[in-house]
């Protein structure tokens, strides 16, 4: 009769021993499923740290960049009532053009004047002309040539990037009288 009495007692604490094992589990799978999620968060963080660092390494550079693209608009464009080039200034065009590119910071390397486009009585004149620097100092150099009365337009520009520098190439033509 004894062991009878036990037995009900044997099978609730092996019911209860085997509910706490299931609570337990439950508690370990939760405890797992929260560290690996803790752990690809982790992962996440140090990646966009990563990135940050990134981009504040290229802070001053990319400061210094958004510097130089602001352009001081010190005039306003010209626009010059037309005029024609003297036979003294058709002679002179190679040192009009030093003179623009030295104002503009640029150097000249050639300007090439053709003859070929006054054949026939023509009022215009074709010039070719490369000089080398920065693109800003260009702009300049444009905005200078816009200023002569005796610009009928520019047909071409050509740039081309060299080591340290870039190559601009114009065919530009000119009014002559």
């Amino acid at each position: 009769m004894e062991m009878r009495k036990n037995i009900p007692f044997a099978t609730r604490s092996l019911t209860l021993l085997i509910a706490g094992i299931g609570v337990i589990l439950i508690l370990v799978y939760i405890g797992f499923y929260n560290y690996r999620s803790i752990a690809r968060l982790d992962t996440e963080i140090n990646e966009l740290n990563t990135k940050i660092n990134t981009h504040q390494s290229y802070a001053p550079m990319t400061k210094q960049l958004f510097d130089r693209m602001k352009v001081k608009v010190e005039r306003r464009l010209p626009l010059p009532a037309k005029a024609k080039l003297s036979g003294e200034q058709k002679d002179r065009i190679s040192l009009i053009f030093r003179d623009m590119a030295q104002k503009a910071k640029l150097d000249l390397v050639a300007v090439n004047p053709d003859i070929n486009s006054l054949v026939g009585g023509s009022s215009t004149m074709l010039v070719h002309a490369t000089l080398k620097g920065d693109y800003y100092n260009f702009r300049n150099f444009l905005i200078e040539l816009g200023d002569r009365p005796y610009l009928e337009k520019v047909e071409e520009i050509e740039i081309q990037q060299m080591p340290g520098t870039k190559e601009f190439r114009l065919k530009v033509w000119l009014a002559v009288g």
